[in-house]
């Protein structure tokens, strides 16, 4: 044979199944006949990565701007590639041997670009669930005449035009104040894998998220059943959140029907756990004490209620309100845990 590429498919396929993803992207670099067939061939075809986490992580420094992306094997060994735009390089480890550094020279080439290409394949070969997805996009202190900003754009870009969705239990993001760096990834996570959703700011303080109702008109937020937001989430409607099964967010007060409306959605769940709601204020304790009745009072600052859950006498429905924090946490706790002379509300679904 004068061409790899006269090879029957069959054999072809064969050796790309009895291959790892490694020796498949080995065999693209060197061999421009493998290149070509594996660039049409099927993702089905392909081998599985067995990638069991991403973190995906874009810095700035002083002295140079970075591109980091790490992969955790399922074997737990480590991969992690780094992108230089200073040195106009890409440099590859493993964890576990740092010694075998392999730098390339990526010339004039852009290397958000590169790094895009190379998640790109990297996820042709994913077929297994990822355990978590971790982006961090350092961008609010890069200039216009650094590429590295564009990592959140070219990232949703790449997963839009390959119709691909990233097959992760867990989706963590960390940014900026920039709704639009959460949108760059979220919708393409796949909803029916999506468990739980982390969204962290990177300054320090109350960092506000102006208008949520974008994000939460996603189908990745409506099915995931864990959030944690350390982002004040202004306008927010508590329709959009009673589905979540565990949460903890930050909002810049409540109304009491808001939290009567929560009370009745967590007593009527049978999926419902914990809830804890970070406020800037509460000035509606009167009001909500009329609703629920007086509080159990153990401490100046501390105000119990207690409900029981819906076709369940074990089960009970907690609600605390600290003053000292300005803060309400739902739980449902046994009712063999409640302390004498706190009074159980009877379920009642109105």
């Amino acid at each position: 044979m004068s061409s790899i590429i006269e090879m029957p498919v069959l054999v072809m396929e064969k050796i790309i199944e009895f291959s790892d993803f490694k020796a498949v992207l080995t065999l693209r670099q060197v061999c421009r006949d493998f290149r070509n067939f594996i660039d049409v061939l099927r993702d089905s075809k392909l081998p599985d990565s067995a990638i069991k986490a991403i973190v995906i992580v874009s810095d700035y420094e002083e002295d140079d701007s970075k591109i980091t992306m790490d992969f955790l094997f399922s074997d737990n060994h480590f991969d992690s590639f780094e992108y230089s735009e200073m040195e106009h390089s890409r440099t590859f480890e493993t964890k576990e041997n740092p010694e075998r550094r392999t730098t390339t020279d990526l010339g004039d080439s852009n290397i958000v670009d590169v790094a895009i290409r190379d998640l790109e394949w990297i996820l042709k070969f994913q077929k297994s669930d990822l355990n978590g997805s971790y982006f961090y996009f350092d961008d609010f202190r890069l200039h216009n005449d650094s590429s590295i900003y564009t990592l959140p754009i070219k990232v949703s870009n790449m997963l839009n035009v390959s119709g691909r969705k990233i097959k992760t239990r867990e989706l963590s993001i960390t940014t900026y104040n920039k709704s639009n760096n959460i949108m760059s990834v979220l919708p393409f996570a796949d909803s029916e894998t999506l468990t739980s959703l982390d969204l962290i700011p990177l300054e320090e303080g109350i960092i506000i998220i102006d208008e949520i109702a974008e994000i939460a008109k996603t189908e990745q937020w409506k099915a995931t059943k864990e959030l944690k937001c350390d982002f004040c989430l202004m306008n927010l409607n508590v329709e959009d959140i009673c589905h979540f099964s565990r949460m903890k967010i930050k909002i810049p007060s409540i109304t009491a029907r808001d939290l009567d409306f929560l009370k009745k959605t967590y007593i009527s769940s049978s999926k419902f756990v914990h809830a804890f709601f970070d406020l800037g204020c509460f000035n509606d304790i009167e009001e909500i004490s009329d609703l629920w009745g007086p509080a159990f009072t153990p401490g100046l600052s501390k105000h119990f209620w207690y409900f029981r859950r819906k076709n369940s006498d074990e089960k009970v429905l907690r609600i605390e309100f600290y003053r000292n924090i300005e803060a309400f946490i739902f739980e449902i706790v046994e009712s063999k845990d409640v302390p004498n002379g706190a009074v159980i509300h009877d379920y009642n679904g109105n």
